[in-house]
């Protein structure tokens, strides 16, 4: 899950709430728990059809136009477009980070920072692949399904309570030793009402799901615990199909000012014949990766403020 970028706010979250069966072997009680595995498959069905995820797994290239707003983020813009049939993306950054442009490819990784007039490439196939997998909603929750299928041990019923107001069943998975995540489930629509983590030694997170008439989150709040708390709130709108077409997501961290992000998705976008490939730009120089990268980040660092540690994982 910490792979997800931060402008898959909304795939973070489906994940978050659908992280039942770790691929993690079994190593707490000898036998599953029959009714915990029964309520999991009716949860992630429940999603699965309400929240549209085949929709996304259609969508072979997207692109998401960025755009951080507030007194930490020095009008951040960006743009990122995914194409998951080669694997390869590109990013344009510009505002306080920027302009800067990076590359990612099956056998390459490529920035370019025209203000220093430098370029600079290194192996980057891993990077490549995320774009591959980024948005494989339907297939992660199939894959889920079919661990759970198989008699998934650490999961467990852990009661029924209430959640704003509605019946839910708690659900406690404990992927690895010290660390447990709890599912509330709503028991009329099945749909996640609330997910809590507990990791040692990392940030613990909540995340509240609120629903306005249909299945999909009207609204998705999340709480990160640490040396610095955050609050993370999105407010996503959907297309025609069920897909997330926007999302307005509101980071607010202790001792901060709020940063908002406004994130528009494009999920068959027109893209100019080799705009996702890397050409040696024109009279730039080519330096070494570690130290371009360094400079990105500093100027990182500048924009962002508090937001970095965020964006980066940090506690």
């Amino acid at each position: 899950m910490d792979r997800r970028s931060p402008i898959g706010a909304a795939g973070l979250a489906a994940a978050l709430a659908l992280g039942l069966a770790t691929a993690r072997p079994a190593h707490g009680q000898a036998t599953a728990d029959p009714r915990a595995l029964e309520i999991a498959r009716q949860a992630l069905d429940a999603v699965r059809q309400g929240w549209a995820l085949g929709r996304y797994d259609d969508a072979s290239r997207v692109r998401a136009a960025i755009n951080l707003r507030g007194a930490g983020a020095q009008g951040v813009t960006a743009n990122l477009v995914l194409d998951r049939s080669g694997p390869r993306w590109r990013l344009d950054a510009a505002g306080g980070l920027g302009p800067l442009t990076l590359w990612a490819a099956p056998d390459r990784l490529a920035l370019h920072v025209p203000a220093l007039d430098q370029y600079a490439t290194r192996p980057g196939g891993g990077l490549a692949a995320m774009a591959a997998e980024w948005g494989r909603l339907d297939a992660e929750v199939a894959a889920m399904r079919a661990r759970l299928d198989g008699g998934y041990t650490e999961l467990s019923l852990a009661g029924e309570e209430t959640v704003d107001g509605r019946a839910t069943w708690r659900l406690d998975d404990r992927p690895e030793p010290g660390t447990t995540a709890s599912y509330w489930i709503d028991q009329a629509s099945h749909l996640p009402r609330r997910v809590v983590l507990d990791r040692p030694g990392r940030r613990d997170v909540r995340i509240e799901f609120g629903y306005a008439t249909g299945p999909r989150p009207a609204r998705v709040t999340a709480y990160l615990q640490g040396q610095r708390d955050v609050q993370l709130t999105l407010t996503p709108t959907y297309d025609g199909s069920g897909r997330v077409s926007r999302i307005q997501a509101v980071t607010q961290s202790a001792g901060s000012s709020a940063v908002t992000t406004d994130v528009t998705l494009d999920w068959a976008p027109s893209v100019a014949v080799g705009f996702l490939r890397f050409s040696p730009p024109g009279g730039a120089r080519e330096v070494s990766f570690g130290q371009l990268s360094q400079g990105v980040m500093l100027m990182a660092a500048g924009a962002l403020g508090g937001l970095l540690p965020v964006f980066l994982g940090a506690r």
